[in-house]
Parts: C-alpha cells; structure tokens; sequence
C-alpha cells in the first residue's frame, strides 16, 4: 500500500525544487477543487514502495488566513499524510523555524529538513543537524534540493521516519504557553475537544490565536522556542553589513532599475539565443511536412476538407506548439540561471516599491519587460513569483502589453492611414492605454486573487551570489518544457481546429465565420469595424501574424484558412497598401487598430497561460475582460475619429 508524504513550508523554502527532485516527470500539476492555487501530486519508488508526494501551497503559518494557508491547514487537518516533511531555509532559521513551531501539536509523524544548506555556508552559517534532532525528538536532515545526489539518502531518511512515526513533541512548545499567566493556557485548553489530527493544546493554540493580542503572545512562545532549538546548535561568522560595488549600484533608488532593466533585457536576448535552434525548427515544420502530407491526401483522394486539415492545420500547430514550447524553455532557462546565482531578489527590491501600486512584488516587473518581445515569455517568466495570487494576476496583466508583432504592426497600420507623424500618435497612445489597462485590470482581479493580506512585495534577506547549479537548471528547464509542450499541443489543437472549422468555405465561397459576420455587421458597424474587420479582428487571437492575411482574404475573397496559417509576414504588399484605405476608413481605422492592440494575445499566449494557473475559470474571466476592453476601445476611438473626419 502506498504511503502519502506532505511537503510543508514557507517560500522560497526551496520545497518545489525538492518536489520535481523527488517526482521528477511523474508528476500531476492542477488546482485544488474551486481553487486559484496550484496543486502538485507526484509519485516516486524506493524499494519497491511506492509514495505519492504533495506540494502543499507555500504558506507562512497555519493560521488560515489567506487561501494557501485555508488549503494546507485543511489538508493537514483531513490527515491523509503518513508524513510530513517540513522545509525550513537554513539560511534564515530564526524566520523559516516558524512554520515548524505552527505544526508543533499535531499528531502526523514529521521530519525536519534543512534546506539551502550550501547557501547557509556560503553565509559563514555552521548548523549541527545532530543537535538540533536531539532537541526536537524528530528526524532531521541538512540537505541541498539542487544536488540530485543526495536524493537517494532523502528517500531513505522519509521511508526511515514513516517507519518511526516520530511526532514533534507538544511539551517542547506549550511549556511557555502554561508558564505565560496572560493566556490562561490550562483553563483554555480543558475547553477543547481533542481530535484523531489535533491535541487539545493545539486547539487551544488556535483559539488563542484568534485575536491580535493572543497572536502576539503565541508569536513570542514561538520565537522563545526557536531561539531554544538554535542555542548552541548555530554559529554565525561575524560579516559586514557593507554591500559589495556591484550591489551599491543593483540596489540603487534609480541606477538599480537601469542595472535591472538592462540584466532583463540580456536575459531576454539571451531567452532567444537558446530558443532560435527549436523555434526555427518548428518553423521549418510546415514546409518539411505539409507538401508531402498534401500529395498523400491528394493521392488517397481524402475529402478536401480533411485533407487541408491534415496538410495545412496540423503542420501549423506543430509548428506554434514546438516555437512555444522552445520559446518557455530558452526563458525558463536565463530566469532559472538568474534566480540561482541570487539576482533576482535584488529586482524584487528595486521594483518593489512601484509594483506595489497594481498589487504585485517587484519580481512581477521581469514578466512585464519580457512581454515586450512576447507575452508568451511574460506568462512563464511569472514564475519566479512565489504567491499564487500574484501570479495569476501578472499573468492576466501581461496581456495588456503589446507584444513585439503589436509593436510593429500597430505603429505601420497607422502610418499607411495617417502617415508618419500618425504612426508616432498611435504609438504613444498604446503606451497610454497598455498602463490605463493594467490598472484597471488590477481594480477588477486583485481584490479576488490577492486580496489585502497577499498585496505588496515580499520582505526578504538577501541571499548571497553563488554559482549556479547547471545540471539542476537544466534538468528542470528540460522536464518544464516537455510538459509545456504536451499540455500546450492540445489547447493549441483545439483552438486551431476550432478556428477552421468556422473559417474553412463550406458553403462554396463562405466560411460559417464569413455568415456570421454578415449577420452581425450591424452591432460590428457600431463599434466602427465592417464584418471582414470583425474576423480578422477574432483572427488575432489566433495569431497577430494572421490578421492581415486574412483582411486581404476576405477583401479580395480568397482561402482565409491559408491565409489564417500560412501568414508569417508582417509586411503589407504593395495591393494591400493600396487595398486597405480603400475598404476601410480613417476613423474605422483607428479604433480597430486599438482594438487588434489591446485584444486577447495569441493561442500560444492563451496556452502558457492555462499551463501555468491550469484555471479555465480564469483563463475565461480574462479572455471576456480584454474582448469587452479592446470593443470599447474600438468603438470609443472610432466615434473619436468621426468627429475629427
């Protein structure tokens, strides 16, 4: 029979390093049931029993105040774990003790291990592991999660303390509670109704804890206990407080964010240094397989419509779904190498002041300066962003950046319509709305996301500069991008398949798409786009690249599927430019140009989205905020334009 270990600790604690250590690719990733935060299942063997892992959300305490602490304690409370193995950083015992001293009562067997042991040294910090497991009764375990080697000696240390089932001593901590006169501690405790998971001191505990004055009392007994546990067990070498050249000026009121944008940047070229070779190859897809594919089909005397969706669509989608997963994973890896030698703290610092403002730390800034090249790489740049809730959230905000494709196509429409000096307006008009949209949509998710409690950066001690751990970087960069790739090929495939089927000309020379857009040419015209504006405009979500072949092919009534999946240009032939101002006038043009700005990004956008908060509750709540956001822009700048036309 299978036994069930618990992974428990605060952020950045380094627990999913040792969850995907322990799992590897034999892990589950979703949300917990009608839940934002993510949930890790994983399994893995140690001689010849098998031990199903969960990745409980990273919480400072139990004390149920925010959802990740409600989902933990509830899980912890269920007593489904035959263990629990509790992550502190050794790095910062005093603070990361805490979440040990909280589950302190409860009766799960419990092993204690010590995390970023090597970043401990480099600190000067000397922990004897021995005398801390004497103290508490428990196992304990110095570790380093990034050294794959020392993973068969944590196997067997968990399988050792399930056997064991030593639980953490309630008398190591409730002493102080009995001997403070202000609780009441053994009155309070008779009140209690003890429970399979709970002692009745424990229950007691979280009474207590119930008001803020009993919350500091319970804060203090906690920290007597941590300071006990660390007497003579940690030695610290005296260090200056003095920060090094380079730090002076990446910790600088404004050269750290010059320092920090520049370091982004390099860290984004250098993101598409490592994904070229895959993206190029994914490109190369559609021409390596679709001839031949199509002279099978032509061949087998397929019916044209599956021998199009096999010859033209699936090509493409291999090509989206491999530039994709290339893409996360030449950005997956630069951010992993960034956050290992123990830079990123320092842009959580410099920018955390300024995010703070749309309810996000400082880390949140990385995702939006890489969405200027790709909202793809903003969306799985959020990673190195520890609370949940402020990830979704950066993620749902990325989408009001233009990508680099908006960037250029925005600014080239305008100065076709409006020459030079309207393409210089239009650009600083995005530039406007990309900031207004990111507050509103901040108002409008924050409060459900993050709610007060999770707002604002986080504190942290600066961790120290080491080397990176290159086969830890790239062992997780590797098994990050097979899933991307094998989750992101079905949503792009369903997405795809559903835009052909709307688009391919069923009726002779009509697509379903082209009819529905007809009949609803009136409420389109409202908001300034004639229907053919209208589908190019829904073509976008499928690919930026795709909306002014598809424009073309529904001005000049030709194949939108070609058009749709074979489009990678962004520039406008010489019929187009004398085609566009033709059909469409100057104030339709500049609404819709708004609108195909501030539209939903991309299918592989949408996708890494949907990878990364696994929510279709989300992922629906931001495709209708940025459809009703860029019709409204639409239809506000196109009744604009009527007025100066």
């Amino acid at each position: 029979m299978s036994k069930t270990i618990a992974l428990l600790g605060q952020p950045n604690s380094g627990k999913s390093s040792l969850f995907n250590g322990l799992t590897g690719s034999h892990q589950h990733v979703g949300n917990w049931p009608g839940k934002t935060v993510e949930h890790k299942e994983g399994v893995f063997t140690f001689q010849g029993e098998e031990y199903h892992v969960i990745d409980l959300p990273g919480s400072y305490s139990l004390s149920a105040g925010s959802e990740e602490e409600v989902i933990t304690t509830d899980y912890i409370a269920s007593g489904k774990a035959d263990l629990v193995a509790v992550l502190v950083d050794s790095s910062q015992l005093e603070r990361s003790l805490y979440m040990f001293t909280d589950f302190i009562g409860i009766n799960i067997p419990v092993i204690l291990i010590l995390n970023l042991m090597d970043v401990a040294k480099m600190k000067g910090i000397q922990i004897d592991t021995a005398k801390i497991q004497k103290k508490l009764g428990i196992p304990v375990m110095d570790f380093v999660a990034a050294d794959i080697r020392r993973y068969v000696d944590l196997k067997e240390k968990l399988a050792e303390a399930i056997d064991s089932g030593r639980m953490a001593q309630s008398s190591l901590l409730m002493k102080y509670y009995y001997q403070d006169p202000d609780c009441h501690f053994e009155e309070l405790t008779e009140k209690q109704q003890e429970t399979a998971v709970y002692t009745k001191e424990k229950l007691a505990v979280q009474e207590l804890e119930k008001t803020d004055r009993g919350l500091m009392i319970s804060g203090k007994h906690k920290y007597e206990l941590i300071d006990s546990i660390l007497a003579d067990a940690v030695k610290k070498k005296e260090s200056s407080s003095e920060l090094g050249s380079f730090d002076r000026k990446a910790l600088g009121r404004h050269s750290g964010k010059w320092v920090a944008f520049g370091i982004i940047v390099l860290a984004l070229l250098a993101a598409m240094v490592v994904a070229a070779p895959i993206m190029g190859f994914g490109a190369m897809i559609p021409a390596l397989i679709g001839p031949p594919l199509q002279t099978l089909m032509d061949r087998m005397n397929v019916w044209k419509p599956l021998a199009d969706l096999v010859a033209t669509v699936l090509p493409n989608v291999l090509f989206f779904t491999v530039s994709m997963a290339g893409f996360v994973l030449g950005v997956t890896f630069v951010f992993a190498l960034i956050e290992d030698v123990g830079y990123m703290a320092r842009i959580s610092v410099v920018f955390n002041q300024a995010m703070e403002r749309l309810g996000l730390q400082g880390k949140s800034v990385c995702s939006f300066l890489m969405s200027l090249g790709c909202n793809m790489a903003g969306v799985a740049g959020s990673r190195v962003i520890d609370n949940n809730g402020q990830r979704f959230l950066t993620m749902i905000l990325v989408w009001s950046i233009p990508c680099g494709t908006g960037l250029s196509m925005g600014p080239m429409l305008a100065t076709l319509f409006f020459g030079p000096a309207g393409g210089l307006v239009v650009l600083l008009l995005m530039f406007a709305i990309t900031i207004s949209s990111m507050f509103l949509a901040s108002r409008i998710f924050a409060k459900s996301l993050v709610g007060e409690e999770g707002r604002g950066g986080m504190i942290m001690e600066l961790p120290p500069y080491h080397k990176p751990k290159w086969s830890y970087i790239f062992r997780t960069t590797l098994d990050k991008a097979k899933d991307i790739f094998c989750r992101a090929f079905r949503v792009i495939l369903l997405v795809s398949l559903v835009f052909y089927l709307l688009s391919y000309n069923w009726f002779g020379t009509e697509s379903i798409l082209s009819k529905v857009g007809q009949l609803i040419a009136p409420v389109t015209e409202f908001f300034g786009m004639s229907w053919q504006m209208f589908m190019a405009y829904l073509s976008s979500m499928m690919t930026k690249e795709s909306l002014l072949g598809v424009l073309n092919a529904l001005y000049s009534n030709t194949d939108m599927v070609t058009a749709a999946f074979n489009s990678k240009s962004l520039g406008l032939s010489e019929s187009m430019m004398e085609l566009l101002p033709q059909v469409i006038s100057k104030p339709q043009a500049l609404g819709f140009i708004m609108a195909i700005m501030f539209n939903v990004p991309c299918t592989m956008t949408v996708a890494a989205t949907y990878r990364e908060n696994h929510s279709k509750k989300w992922i629906a709540l931001s495709i209708l905020y940025y459809v009703v956001f860029s019709l409204t822009l639409a239809c506000l700048f196109y009744h604009i334009g009527l007025l100066i036309w």
